[in-house]
């Protein structure tokens, strides 16, 4: 791996540095584990990198949801061998089809979200916390790459917060898009097709935020999913499940989870297009 540099120049506002990150979680250690939580996402990628390069992680994991767009684990272990990087996968099983063929579930919506991050993602991490715990002080921290910059709902998340014996750390919270662009191109950090094509790690297809004309695209993109999803849409309908379809479930849209970059800028796109709807059609005004 190539040892990152920094460099950046802070912009007004938003103005704490990784390292400063990094100083502020390791005040809650000492940790028995420290882990790069690892999806595959282009965020995600950069912060692996910078993490590994300078000695703040030991390790990478990969939560597979049991809904992932082909390819995504693949590039997930390909870039952890190249990299050196140990890796491990801790898998959600056959969780998300539990959910959604029980007749008092289905598949999710925008207020079911955090029932589906629970079952899918943070059941995973718990398990992982357990797994390197020996004494009830151990404390584990995990690195994210969470940006404040990329969601209006992560504008006021703390870059350092714990929760129990879990720490979490997100070193790059304060980078702008472009600093991000210009790490990326300066160490040539490998993309998946998944993130070419979707702009997003693709690691999850709960659906609970799931954008009119999605489900068609991710279909006709990923025929291999798009049978998955048909399959279960089919048995869930028979098992007499009333929210029978993906991405298609009304409601108010409840907060998404810390593993759930993709998820917090999709309601922020529904919301601002919602916003322009209004005012287009006339029954509302732009905030």
């Amino acid at each position: 791996m190539t040892v990152a540099t920094g460099g950046f120049v802070r912009l007004p506002g938003f103005d704490l540095t990784p390292e400063q990150v990094m100083a502020d979680a390791n005040s809650h250690g000492p940790f028995v584990a420290r882990i790069v939580l690892f999806s595959g996402g282009g965020d995600s990628t950069a912060v692996l990198h910078y993490a590994m390069a300078r000695g703040w992680a030991d390790e990478a994991a990969f939560v597979d949801t049991g809904t992932a767009l082909p390819g995504v684990r693949a590039h997930v272990e390909t870039v952890c061998t190249d990299w050196g990087v140990p890796l491990t996968v801790w898998d959600a099983g056959d969780a998300y089809e539990k959910m959604v063929l029980n007749p008092l579930l289905g598949f999710p919506g925008p207020g079911q979200h955090p029932r589906a991050y629970q079952r899918l993602k943070e059941r995973q991490l718990r398990r992982l916390v357990a797994s390197k715990k020996t004494h009830v002080r151990d404390r584990v921290l995990f690195v994210s790459g969470v940006r404040r910059h990329e969601s209006k709902r992560r504008a006021s998340r703390p870059a350092v917060s714990r929760e129990g014996a879990t720490v979490w750390a997100n070193p790059l919270t304060d980078w702008t898009d472009q600093q991000m662009s210009t790490y990326k191109r300066a160490y040539d950090l490998p993309q998946s097709d998944v993130s070419a094509l979707m702009h997003s790690s693709g690691e999850c297809g709960c659906g609970a935020f799931a954008a009119p004309g999605e489900r068609e695209m991710r279909c006709s993109l990923f025929p291999e999913w798009g049978r998955w999803l048909v399959d279960l849409e089919q048995r869930a309908e028979a098992a007499g499940v009333e929210n029978c379809r993906w991405g298609e479930r009304p409601g108010e849209p409840a907060e998404a989870g810390p593993m759930c970059s993709s998820c917090q800028m999709a309601l922020d796109i529904r919301e601002a297009d919602a916003v322009v709807l209004a005012v287009h059609s006339g029954t509302g005004r732009a905030a």
